[in-house]
């Protein structure tokens, strides 16, 4: 008996059919298991919250308007008037910024904003600024 005739004896296609069933299904399973990988992780990894502290409302208007401003206003300005110099009269804030990132300043975003609050740098609208006379 060869050929055909012995797989149909032995139950040759039966067991093909389930060996194929089983590497279709585990592959099926593995692709389902890391699909769903990242949940699991983040459930082995979940970090406890930082408590919430409340700021009375009295603290709260106080330091807003100088809030993580630099404690010298002066010195800041200091740091950036040569690089106002550097621009013309006029200029882009874009410009400042880049300026300051050029030459490592820290917190260009920051000190910038706190001497436009200060009043040292005035707007003359379109995102054109000059230093207050």
């Amino acid at each position: 008996m060869t050929g055909l005739e012995a797989i149909t004896h032995h139950n040759g296609w039966a067991m093909a059919v389930v060996g194929a069933s089983i590497v279709i299904s585990g592959l099926a399973i593995l692709a389902f298991i890391i699909s769903q990988l990242h949940k699991v992780i983040g459930l082995l990894e979940k970090k406890k919250e930082p408590p919430v502290v409340e700021i009375p409302e009295e603290n709260l208007k106080e330091s807003a308007s100088a809030e993580n401003c630099p404690a010298n206003i002066d010195v800041t300005l200091e740091l950036y008037r040569p690089l106002i110099e550097e621009l013309d009269e006029q200029f882009q804030l874009a410009d400042l910024y880049a300026l300051a990132k050029k030459y490592h300043l820290p917190h260009p975003h920051l000190s910038i904003r706190c001497l436009r609050d200060a009043g040292i740098l005035n707007s003359l609208g379109d995102g054109v600024f000059r230093l207050a006379a």
